[in-house]
């Protein structure tokens, strides 16, 4: 070794004394070389120096740390023993009791050998063998990504062990050859060659985790990814998945993920033979493409394509699980008084029954211009769009509306006032037989106001706040009547609700406006108190003085509206309660309500969700009672939940689905940071869609961090 070489001289010319001095610093050319030792011996007949006690020796590339370090320089040989420590550039330490160098540090020869990898994870082995290219060969070796002590004996959850390990600098790869994987000391299964990412590498090319499952369904099932990521380009990546679906077939997956400087694409295609509600073994392909990109003068874009050319098996086999594929652009652009938008879109309904309602909009353009100031606020839109195979109508429509808003703040009242005009031109090209309507051209100037006094009442001290705040408006609305000509395609499904109450427009949509005028109140209450917690109310009803309220699914034209309620309370967070009703204003009774109670209590969440409709408050006439139970708990390491659905329609109690969910997940206690474990149970005995038939199914999924391809260098 060259600085050893250096140091041997510089021994024979200095006094002797001074190496009994800690830290002596010995320098040539641009190598520099850090020694230390409590004691030096030369002999200088056989050309050997002895340097004991406390040894340190660092250069570049390495530390050495031992109890005895003995340089023949005959032979270019360094011997460390006692207590030995090499820490490496990377980080990584070793640890043995006796090591060779040679050349310069960079051949190393030690036995036996313990390593901690600056990832944590750990390594042994009965002889280290480095050579001067770098590449340590670890022989009787043992790996684990889980942190243990090999050198106290300590048995980690898993561990590889093999003949011999090999760790390549130059490819950043770890090879195993003949490894036997074992799990709390149990022989597991062999590979005959495997190969993993050092501690070095962010991104590999390699297998990822398989997933075992088991269904009633689809038998034993089996998921096996493998990743693929180029060396030399990292913006994209991809990921290729076999679904081996036991006797109902199999599909492949491919995702592709690219990064461009201002701009992301991600697309999943899948093809295969899967058993269908068509037919079994039936061919099936299907794509996912997403895309989002900064663009300039302030637009961003969005991008979403789906397809799939048998409508049952994306959502039958877990691959996505949308009822109905819209695949659109957007393009959006923000500035501070100003927001533009254009979209496009295509619908693909995933049932055979919806095929005459598949729409296409192409393009909807819409410029929307706002400002507020002390004296006044203004709001300006303009839209223009064109829809196709809208169940059955193709519709053009170019619409404008202007609003002025002020706001004035009495000594006890506030009070607002909005006015509003507005121009619609439609080009309806196209109609469903049931319409007999003729007029393809329809025009409409429609105008409204509103003038609404609310004012605030509160009591607050240091234990409670309490406030109310009732609000009444009279709302006004001018419009020719046009609801025969005019098909209501953006609110027929109208609920009233809070957030609309006080609209002049309750129905939102530019498609249904109607000459009528309305009274409109609600009270708005929140209390807080130190017992009670947090509590708000509100409560309102809408009453039509005149006018017409046609061109809506709901069958309801009353004068009064339903009664609205709402209350969120949350007592701690340990008890959490939100409620919504719409009641009928005769009866008070609920033709739509949702209820929901969920909470923390000792780690345990849960819910508890009620949902009820009546049928003659929708369109398809048909009552709905839904209860939705939900139950998890972190126990230690583990992650626990379970799930239920109740259909209690027509006084009945029938379970639609059940869900069990095990999870363990450790971050260094029991199984370490190295072992991942995933059970899921899934039961579900009714399922009221063709695409999704009952199943009772398990998963389990082992992670063993780190693990990878399998391959040995040739």
């Amino acid at each position: 070794m060259k600085f050893l070489k250096i140091f041997f001289v510089l021994i024979l010319f200095l006094p002797g004394e001074i190496f009994g001095d800690d830290n002596k610093n010995i320098s040539s050319g641009s190598d520099d070389v850090k020694f230390s030792s409590d004691n030096v011996e030369v002999d200088e007949k056989n050309k050997i120096v002895t340097a004991l006690g406390n040894v340190l020796i660092i250069n570049a590339s390495r530390k050495i740390e031992a109890d005895k370090v003995t340089y023949d320089q005959i032979s270019d040989t360094a011997i460390a023993v006692g207590n030995v420590m090499l820490t490496e550039k990377d980080g990584s330490i070793f640890e043995t009791d006796k090591a060779v160098l040679k050349n310069e540090f960079k051949s190393v020869l030690a036995i036996p050998l313990f390593g901690k990898l600056a990832d944590k994870s750990s390594i042994s082995a009965e002889k280290l063998d480095k050579n001067d290219f770098g590449e340590s060969f670890f022989y009787e070796g043992m790996y684990t990504a889980c942190e243990c002590d090999f050198k106290k004996n300590e048995t980690p959850i898993w561990r590889l062990e093999s003949k011999e390990i090999k760790h390549d600098p130059k490819t950043q790869t770890i090879y195993i050859k003949n490894a036997v994987m074992k799990i709390f000391s149990l022989p597991i299964y062999y590979v005959p060659y495997l190969s993993f990412a050092d501690w070095t590498v962010k991104r590999r090319s390699g297998f990822l985790t398989p997933v075992y499952g088991y269904s009633k369904k689809n038998r034993f099932n089996l998921k096996i990814p493998y990743y693929y990521a180029p060396e030399n380009d990292p913006t994209w990546d991809m990921t290729f998945t076999s679904h081996q679906n036991g006797k109902t077939g199999h599909a492949d997956q491919l995702n592709i993920r690219k990064q461009y400087e201002n701009s992301f694409l991600e697309t999943n295609i899948y093809k295969g033979n899967l058993d269908t509600n068509k037919s079994n073994g039936d061919n099936v392909f299907g794509i996912n493409l997403k895309a989002s990109s900064d663009l300039k003068y302030n637009w961003n874009m969005k991008l979403e394509a789906k397809y799939a050319d048998q409508e049952t098996f994306m959502r039958r086999y877990g691959f996505d699980g949308d009822s109905r594929y819209k695949s659109y652009v957007e393009l959006e652009k923000n500035n501070e008084n100003s927001i533009s938008f254009i979209e496009i879109y295509n619908i693909q309904n995933l049932d055979e029954k919806s095929s005459n309602n598949e729409p296409i909009l192409a393009p909807s353009i819409s410029h929307h211009i706002f400002n507020s100031s002390k004296k006044y606020n203004y709001d300006i839109k303009f839209k223009a769009h064109s829809i196709y195979n809208d169940e059955g109508y193709d519709i053009k429509r170019w619409s404008g509306i202007g609003k002025i808003n002020k706001k004035l703040d009495l000594t006890n009242i506030s009070l607002e006032a909005e006015t509003n005009i507005g121009v619609d031109l439609y080009s309806i090209q196209g109609r469903p037989s049931s319409d007999t309507n003729d007029n393809r051209y329809v025009d409409r100037i429609s105008s409204g106001f509103s003038v609404a006094a609310s004012n605030q009442y509160g009591f607050i001290n240091d234990l409670s706040h309490f406030i109310i705040e009732p609000k009444i408006q009279f709302s006004s609305v001018f419009s020719s009547d046009r609801t025969e000509e005019i098909p209501n395609r953006d609110s027929a499904e109208f609920k009233l609700d809070q957030s609309n109450l006080f609209l002049n427009n309750q129905y939102q949509g530019r498609d249904n406006i109607q000459r009528n005028d309305r009274i409109n109140v609600g009270i708005t209450s929140f209390i807080t108190t130190e017992n009670l917690g947090d509590l708000n109310f509100f409560i309102g009803q809408s009453q039509k003085v005149s006018g017409t309220q046609k061109n809506l699914t709901m069958p309801n034209e009353d004068r009064q509206s339903h009664i609205v309620n709402s209350i969120d309370w949350m007592l701690s967070e340990t008890y959490k309660f939100s409620w919504f009703s719409l009641n009928d204003h005769h009866n008070l009774k609920s033709d739509t309500s949702e209820f929901s109670f969920s909470g923390f209590f000792e780690g345990w969440n849960y819910l508890a969700n009620h949902r009820s409709v009546d049928g003659g408050f929708i369109s398809n006439n048909v009552d709905r009672e839904e209860l939705k139970l939900e139950l998890s708990k972190n126990f230690s390491n583990w992650k626990t939940s379970y799930s239920r659905t109740y259909d209690l329609n027509d006084n009945k109690e029938e379970l639609v689905s059940e869900n069990l969910g095990l999870e363990y997940k450790d971050f260094g206690y029991a199984f370490g940071n190295c072992l991942t474990i995933l059970l899921k149970y899934k039961s579900t005995s009714k399922i009221v869609d063709r695409d999704l038939i009952p199943e009772d199914s398990i998963y389990l999924t082992f992670n063993f961090r780190n693990l990878g391809a399998y391959d040995w260098p040739l």
